[in-house]
């Protein structure tokens, strides 16, 4: 079982992610700050074409100031919208320690203060029941999310304390806890139930974990346990409110996309709500490494397997259609109408985190780091003032616009979302970036990614890390104090990679393992060659189309760079030859791809089809390609990850 470094341990020099933290740091925490206090005019929009979701203005703060008596008025925004705050205070906990900034800490502590003052006397907190009917709480837990909002305050706290080591939000957290544990249990007269949306039961392990107090590690695997045990548990609930005159409400329960049909440790695939089900799966490896649970493990392995083998995109997106943020059926991944939400990608980052630390395989950090590096980089612009709830691979602008099948498909990212929830995760992911660098068991320490940092242990060991990956293809690793071995990953998309010391080396499949001595230098080279990606065969929708990957970054193809996009394609053997080139088009330093391919004539005619001559007309062009995570901050124009192969008559 491996470990985590703290984040103090690891310190990046890394150019590539030091500046997305810098970014976080610097301007997204300050404006989602300005966002979440209704303080500046942006243009929140709907997640989705619908128009009864909440637009125009977040008002999550005002909601804390209406809980605690010191403003009037009324609940706006989801019911959830307490959950932005708490994940921008996760988020400036892990910035303060990457970077200590007195404002930013007194700032975090009145927001803190609010909270606190918000909450009730017997621990309760959630300010859209407090404001707006008290007497269902928990009693709407099918949509009510009470519980996932006090999981991301436990995550916050959490953070928090190890950045300041104040504890006043933990104790709010603490508290929060001890409602939920007078509330719910196997006991008589307690709720047998849990949260819609899991979130609760992975913070309560990250609680245990933080505290040592086994009771949060009971209580998640209560939640765990719980879940489905009843299937009709939610129906019931719904009945009961209109029984008792409570509600009014008579929604459609489905189980299935509540992940409530069955006990999790007894479910064979990942569907309904993709980032309910990663969300719920992470907890469960949490969980199944803390208790030995060999029965959860298997479930989390047979998720993964389902995940990853028949319902992930190439960017590490999942979650396929709009319809209920979900799961679809196996192979069933289009590029136009798909739903890749941010935090779907964000949360496969957990789960597979997760397992990794309880079975070191490669595979595991391979997908880890191909949601980094594309599904979750892509949520955000680089000017850090616009997000992506939605992460599509093929862009028709026109088609965006007219088709109400695509209504959830934005062609540029918005300021904000009435749904907040994918840009104050985006924030806390990248500030924690450090964590996923390392991880040890008892004698030896496994170098995940490719990150110049330094890593500091509590045994003295120091090992650092120089690299300008992914400009570079080389590390130079320094070890001092060292003892054990030092694992190096072998990523999937790495050739050539080879180890140059004067200690010794082992080579497995997944790892060179180096013996670290007093004084250990490792000089590692490897290659990023330009990779073509073809699809299973029964991933329909990319019949005969090639994706391009180098390094850990997917590559596409922008109407700003290539006139009549749509009208490229390339042969396979060009693609190994692309042109590699360093431009400012969208970042100071940006790797371009240039590719050889064929356009096809453009139509002289009207015609909508014509019949296919002998010889189709093409010529040989230039296709210009940009990392996937960079695509729509030059404005509306065209997107395509996936080209037609383009094979000679």
């Amino acid at each position: 079982m491996l470990q985590e470094f703290s984040l103090n341990s690891v310190k990046l020099s890394d150019t590539f992610w030091k500046n997305y933290q810098a970014l976080v740091k610097e301007t997204v925490i300050p404006y989602q700050y300005e966002v979440l206090n209704d303080a500046i005019t942006v243009d929140v929009q709907a997640e989705r074409a619908d128009d009864t979701l909440p637009t125009g203005k977040s008002h999550a703060l005002e909601n804390f100031r209406i809980a605690a008596g010191l403003k009037s008025g009324e609940h706006f925004g989801w019911i959830f919208q307490d959950s932005d705050v708490y994940k921008w205070l996760e988020a400036v906990g892990y910035s303060l320690i990457n970077q200590p900034d007195n404002e930013l800490e007194t700032l975090a502590d009145e927001v803190i203060e609010l909270i606190g003052k918000a909450q009730a006397e017997d621990g309760y907190l959630d300010t859209y029941f407090q404001i707006k009917n008290p007497k269902l709480a928990y009693r709407m837990l099918y949509f009510s999310h009470e519980l996932y909002c006090a999981g991301h305050l436990i995550e916050a706290a959490i953070a928090y304390d190890q950045a300041t080591g104040k504890q006043s939000l933990l104790e709010i957290a603490k508290r929060v806890v001890e409602n939920i544990q007078v509330h719910f249990g196997y006991e008589e007269g307690k709720i047998h139930g849990a949260d819609g949306h899991q979130e609760i039961e992975l913070a309560l392990v990250r609680l245990y974990e933080h505290t040592q107090d086994k009771q949060y590690l009971t209580l998640a695997a209560f939640f765990t346990d719980i879940r489905g045990s009843n299937p009709h548990f939610y129906a019931n609930e719904v009945k009961r409110n209109l029984d008792e005159g409570l509600s009014d409400e008579k929604p459609v329960i489905d189980p299935a996309y509540l992940q409530a049909n069955e006990q999790p440790k007894n479910q064979q695939i990942a569907q309904g709500h993709a980032v309910r089900m990663l969300y719920m799966a992470t907890g469960m490896a949490k969980i199944a490494n803390h208790a030995n649970d060999n029965e959860l493990l298997a479930a989390c392995e047979r998720i993964w397997e389902d995940v990853t083998k028949r319902k992930m995109y190439v960017t590490a997106g999942v979650g396929s259609t709009v319809h209920g943020e979900a799961f679809t059926g196996a192979y069933d991944l289009p590029n136009d109408t798909m739903y890749c939400e941010t935090c779907a990608s964000i949360a496969l980052v957990y789960f597979a985190y997760e397992l990794f630390k309880i079975n070191p395989k490669k595979e595991y950090m391979d997908v880890l780091e191909r949601a980094l590096y594309n599904g979750v980089l892509s949520g955000a612009s680089v000017d850090g003032k616009h997000f992506f709830y939605v992460n599509p691979l093929e862009i028709h602008p026109d088609s965006c616009r007219h088709n109400p099948g695509k209504g959830h498909v934005k062609t540029t990212r918005p300021d904000w979302f009435g749904c907040a929830c994918c840009p104050p995760n985006f924030a806390r992911l990248i500030s924690s970036l450090q964590k996923y660098v390392y991880t040890q068991d008892e004698e030896n320490v496994y170098l995940n990614l490719f990150v110049a940092s330094q890593l500091t242990t509590e045994q003295g060991v120091r090992i650092k890390q120089k690299t300008a990956f992914p400009y570079e293809n080389q590390l130079c690793i320094e070890v001092d104090n060292g003892a054990g071995k030092l694992f190096i990953r072998k990523p999937s998309w790495a050739k050539n990679m080879q180890m140059h010391t004067e200690a010794t080396v082992e080579e497995t499949a997944d790892y060179f393992i180096v013996q670290m001595d007093e004084k250990t230098r490792i000089q590692a080279s490897f290659e990023q060659p330009t990779l073509a990606i073809r699809s299973n065969p029964k991933l329909w929708t990319n019949s005969q189309l090639l994706a391009i990957q180098r390094g850990p970054f997917v590559y596409c193809g922008e109407g700003r760079d290539n006139s009549m996009l749509f009208s490229y394609r390339v042969r396979l053997a060009s693609i190994s030859k692309a042109k590699l080139t360093k431009n400012a088009s969208v970042l100071p330093e940006t790797l371009q791809l240039v590719v050889s391919a064929e356009k096809v004539k453009n139509w002289e005619t009207d015609a909508l089809y014509n019949f296919v001559s002998d010889k189709e007309e093409t010529s040989p062009a230039q296709l210009t390609l940009i990392p996937y995570h960079l695509w729509g901050n030059r404005g509306e124009n065209e997107l395509r990850v996936w080209f037609p192969e383009y094979t000679e008559n």
